[in-house]
Formats: C-alpha cells, sequence, structure tokens
C-alpha cells in the first residue's frame, strides 16, 4: 500500500499517536487519497490506539454507504498501521458552519440522518458524532459520517453499553448518569448538537455551557420544525428521544420542507 501511495505526503493532522497525510497516486498523480496512519509505541496509549484502529477497520470493511465514509484498502506494518480512503477537499462540516444557508442544513440533516440509519441498522453506534466526524464532498457538496475510532457493533439496537464515549459537549446526559445506557440514542443526542450547529450557525465549542445551547432553541418558534427536532434530539430523556427512522418520518409530512430532500433519497 505505502508504495503505490507515497508520494510527496502533505501532512493533514498530527494528533500522536495518529497521522493524516494527503497522498497522490504514483501511477496517476491526479488521484488523491488520505492515508490515516495509527503509529505504535508499546506503550497504554499503544493499546488504545490499536483498539481504535480495529474499530474503524471493523466498521469501514462492513458498510458500503453514500453519507458514509469508505475505506479503499488498508495495512498493518510493524511500526504503525494505516488505511487509504477518499479525500475530501471541501473539508468539515465544522468549515462549512458560518456560511450555512438553510437549504444546505436541511440537506445535510436528512443526509446525516440517512447515514445514521443505515449505521444503526447494521447495529453499529458511531458514538463520536460531531461536526469535525462530517465531511463534505467536492463535487455533490454532499456530506459523510467519518471516524469510526469509537464506534460500537452491538449485538442487537437493544443492547444496552456502559463506556462513555464521544466529545464534549455531544456527550449525551444518561452517560453521565446511568450505569447503562443506549448508544445508538446517544448518537441521536450528538446528531441533534450537530444540527444546533447548523441551524445557528455556530460552532458548539464557542458556547460555555450545554444550558446556552438549549437556552437558544427556546428563541425559536415553537411550532418550527427546526424546534421540534431540536427539542427531541436534545431531550435528556433517551427514551423520548426519536430514532432516525422515525426522525426522517416526521420530516417527511406535507407540512414541513424536508418532503422532496426525503423524496430523493429513495
Amino acid at each position: 500500500m505505502p508504495c503505490v501511495w507515497l508520494r510527496g505526503g502533505k501532512l493533514l493532522q498530527d494528533h500522536h499517536p495518529i497521522k493524516v497525510f494527503q497522498v497522490r497516486s504514483k501511477q496517476d498523480h491526479n488521484v488523491k487519497k488520505v492515508i490515516k496512519t495509527y503509529f505504535k509505541d508499546n506503550t497504554d496509549v499503544d493499546q488504545i490506539t490499536t483498539r481504535q484502529f480495529m474499530a474503524e477497520i471493523s466498521v469501514l470493511t462492513k458498510i458500503h454507504h453514500p453519507y458514509v465514509m469508505g475505506m479503499d484498502t488498508m495495512g498493518i506494518f510493524p511500526g504503525y498501521f494505516a488505511y487509504v480512503m477518499p479525500l475530501y477537499e471541501t473539508g468539515t462540516l465544522t468549515e462549512a458552519l458560518p456560511t450555512m444557508d438553510q437549504d444546505k442544513s436541511d440537506e445535510y440533516l436528512v443526509q446525516l440522518c440517512a447515514g445514521l440509519k443505515f449505521l444503526h441498522r447494521h447495529n453499529i453506534a458511531h458514538r463520536d458524532v460531531k461536526t469535525d466526524n462530517v465531511l463534505i464532498t467536492a463535487k455533490e457538496k454532499r456530506v459523510v459520517i467519518a471516524d469510526f475510532g469509537l464506534s460500537d457493533i452491538l449485538p442487537t439496537i437493544d443492547t444496552p453499553v456502559s463506556t462513555i464515549k464521544g466529545t464534549h459537549m455531544y456527550i449525551s446526559p444518561e452517560q453521565f448518569i446511568q450505569k447503562e445506557f443506549n448508544a445508538f440514542k446517544c448518537d441521536m443526542y450528538a446528531l441533534g448538537v450537530v444540527y444546533w450547529c447548523m441551524v445557528f450557525k455556530v460552532d458548539v465549542f464557542d458556547l460555555k455551557s450545554t444550558e446556552q445551547m438549549k437556552e437558544s432553541v427556546n428563541t425559536l418558534c415553537d411550532t418550527s420544525i427546526d424546534w421540534l427536532v431540536l427539542t427531541n434530539l436534545l431531550d435528556p430523556s433517551p427514551v423520548d428521544r426519536l430514532t432516525c427512522y422515525n426522525l426522517l418520518c416526521v420530516l417527511e409530512q406535507p407540512e414541513y420542507r424536508f418532503t422532496d430532500r426525503i423524496a430523493s433519497l429513495r
């Protein structure tokens, strides 16, 4: 794998022990890809790194979906693990927030719902949904869900988990107060935070607390679909949060503006 792709590598990310490079094909310089590498160092961090790599590979080898990041190939080497994935030159959803408009936020919400619905149908909980882990394709300007290092592959959709996972501000409340909880409902809460970022065009890390986020939702008209979606997904009670399937069913109702976008998924 490296002899084919490691040509003129440009370092995109360096968070030890993970490095991400943009590379070109030796056979065709117009073909650009990304190599994500997990370096080994024989420490406790190394064990965590190995688990994260295997979690990502376990997911990426099982799934193929237009709104989920793909993997081209992978390799295990004496000093590191690596896999090759497409290059998404447009960047992350975080970078797109300042110029977000309603059309785009609507489109991206539907696409993210479709991608998560696919993952959940295969009993895969992402566990780290956030705007930094949503990439935007260059041509179609569609979103793809990326980074499965914290993901869980569970026996059933009702199988409880007990490990707190995710990123600050995106972690659902029940993870801090319950011994066991539903990982898929954790994803739905995080999706709510992502949608909040799109609606308000703000990175959630610019806030001091999640309370600020929830207070801002109350400034929306309480009959609007945005208010309905956000109050449901950000509900502290996981039992009351919609699943991806049910959320798409709500958005599909003719009184809301999402009908055509959902129809385009079929």
